[in-house]
């Protein structure tokens, strides 16, 4: 396979510049966080594949009661293009065929491939939601003070996406395809 369509540890890094909150991370966290997210993605995608060895993640998905639903779109909304998002109210995993086959040829990648990936980055939310915790809570900034007093703080979102990439990843590269 050609160059490897999601980022890898370091450059999932990038994900954290993108949030809101990114200013608010003290600098000597940032590169922590970031590893703390991927390696937490890394670690559940080896018990996924320990625990259903040889199964396709949508397979996996079935076995864990989560639904799919297959969209023949292209979801872009502004200019960004949605592959997949995951349902928490109806528990079900949404993937965009016309989005992931357009990103698969972009990346000269086999649409079994691809779709193969996006599940995976979405079934790690779903793990999120439903067993694990939200990694993007995992540590969390001040939004708002008083004085020396916190009276709200957020997790950082990108933290989730970390997460994904790090679970997606792993998982293609270690399961009967990767």
């Amino acid at each position: 396979m050609r160059a490897f369509p999601f980022p890898d540890r370091l450059e999932s890094r990038e994900e954290l510049k993108r949030d809101l909150l990114y200013r608010r991370i003290p600098e000597d966290d940032r590169e922590k966080i970031c590893d703390m997210a991927w390696n937490r993605g890394e670690r559940i995608a080896f018990e996924i594949l320990k625990r259903y060895p040889g199964m396709r993640i949508q397979e996996i998905a079935g076995r864990e009661g989560l639904k799919l639903q297959y969209v023949e779109e292209e979801k872009v909304n502004a200019a960004l293009r949605t592959f997949g998002e995951y349902s928490v109210r109806e528990n079900k995993m949404i993937l965009y065929q016309g989005s992931i086959k357009k990103w698969a040829q972009a990346n000269e990648l086999p649409c079994e491939h691809a779709q193969e990936l996006i599940s995976a980055h979405e079934f790690f939310h779903y793990m999120e939601c439903k067993r694990i915790g939200e990694t993007s809570k995992l540590y969390t900034v001040p939004t708002l003070r008083i004085g020396r007093l916190v009276l709200a703080s957020s997790g950082i979102r990108a933290l989730s996406e970390i997460g994904a990439h790090g679970f997606a990843r792993t998982y293609f590269e270690h399961s009967i395809d990767g």
